[in-house]
Order: structure tokens, then sequence, then C-alpha cells
């Protein structure tokens, strides 16, 4: 691995991809604080329920927390179920769950249909001007993600799919980042060289450490500017950096 080089400057996105050959044949990315950001929709869940609260108290600030502690739930648990049907029960059981704690008594389905469409799933301002640029360079892209079964279809409703040559979710494999076994397996689908590929992320440990430990180079993706990550090769404060570090 070549020495460290932090990179804290936003490199500028000119109009042109410009010549010469890049230090990378294949971008692995991560996509949740990379690409995009997980929003909930608590105002829009209250007012779709309200009507099936007990006792008429559901408010904003009852159910924020409660919204919140089960999207950390799906997170933590989603890879337990690599099906659709099991991810299905899943989904019903944890929107179940939050309805209890909040005094809704409302059918399944109802349920499960308001937790999924007060989800929204939001871009960065640069990431779609970035992926386009990455393939214009020629580059593979593959997304490399703690996710579950259903992030193809994240990905192709925000019109992603065509920029990205394969996907690697940590359901449909049954290991976590920061597992190695998950880049391995992105290596061995994109069929480049470890040392000609590089993971770009925003957690120090499974995006960072695990991708170190598979001997890929790695981006840290900082948009606080507060995370510590010593064994990252590039730390960006957003992803138009990238674009001066895969060009060499």
């Amino acid at each position: 691995m070549p020495a460290a080089k932090k990179v804290r400057k936003v490199a500028k996105l000119d109009d042109g991809i410009g010549g010469g050959g890049s230090r990378y044949d294949a971008v692995f990315i991560d996509v949740d604080r990379t690409l995009l950001w997980v929003g909930l929709d608590v105002e829009g869940y209250v007012e779709d329920l309200a009507s099936y609260s007990r006792n008429g108290g559901l408010t904003v600030e009852k159910a924020r927390g409660p919204m919140w502690e089960s999207l950390r739930r799906h997170i933590k648990e989603n890879i337990e179920y690599r099906t659709h049907e099991g991810l299905a029960d899943f989904k019903r059981r944890n929107a179940e769950r939050t309805a209890g704690e909040l005094g809704i008594e409302a059918p399944a389905e109802v349920l499960t249909e308001v937790a999924d469409r007060r989800i929204s799933f939001n871009p960065y301002p640069e990431s779609v001007a970035v992926l386009r640029r990455l393939k214009a360079l020629g580059l593979k892209l593959y997304v490399v993600s703690n996710w579950d079964i259903l992030l193809a279809e994240v990905l192709g409703a925000l019109g992603w799919m065509q920029y990205f040559d394969g996907i690697v979710a940590s359901a449909l494999l049954g290991v976590e980042k920061p597992d190695p076994r998950i880049f391995d397996e992105a290596l061995r689908i994109s069929g480049v060289r470890r040392e000609r590929v590089i993971h770009v992320g925003n957690d120090p440990v499974a995006d960072i450490q695990g991708a170190a430990v598979a001997g890929i180079d790695t981006v840290l993706v900082d948009r606080e500017g507060d995370i510590e990550a010593p064994e990252g090769t590039f730390v960006i404060p957003d992803l138009t950096g990238l674009l001066e570090i895969v060009r060499g």
C-alpha cells in the first residue's frame, strides 16, 4: 500500500474529464452516508397513523425516538433475512413493534406500508456528478454496502443502476463490513487486482479498517471533519475530491 496521503481540500469539477490514465481500475463505494443519507418523515408518519392511536395522543415528539430505533433495528438485524419473504416478515414485525410502543392499533399491512413510505433516500449534492465522471473515466464501479437484500431496488429508484457494474450487499452475501470476505467477493466479481482498486466510505471501521485488512486502498469521506482513521489512504470532505485521487 502506498504511503498515506491526506486530501482535505475539495477537488474542482471541471467540464471535461481530462486525458491520461487512472491510478485505479475500479472503485468500490459504500452507500449510506457516502452516496446518500437516510431520512425519516416523522411528521408524515404521525399524520398517517394518528387516527389509529388508542388514546389520540400520538405526536411527533413521541414518535421520533421509536421511529429511529426501528430504523437502527432494521440496520442491525436485516442481514439475518436473505429472502424477500423473510425480510417482509421482519419488516412487518418491526413496524408492529414500533406501533405498539406508540399505542397505535392498525392492520399490519397499513403499518408496514406507512413505515416504508416514510423512509427517504437522499443523495448528497455531488453524488450523481461524481458517479457520472467516474464512469466517463472508464472506471468500473461496484457498490459494497452493509444493506438489506433490496439495495438494488433503492439504487434503481434513484436511477443509479446505470453507473454500477455490480452490487455486493451484506444481506445477500451473509457477511458485513468490516469482514474482509465482503471485499474479497467484490474483487472476485470485478476481476480487478486488489492493488488497482480503491474503496470509498464513511465508516472508519467498516469501510476503512475492513478494506485495509483486505489489502485495498481507501478513501474516508469525512463530511464533518471529525473522524480519526489512521489506516485511511486518503481523506476527503465530500465525493468531489475522489476524482483527483483516481486520476493520480
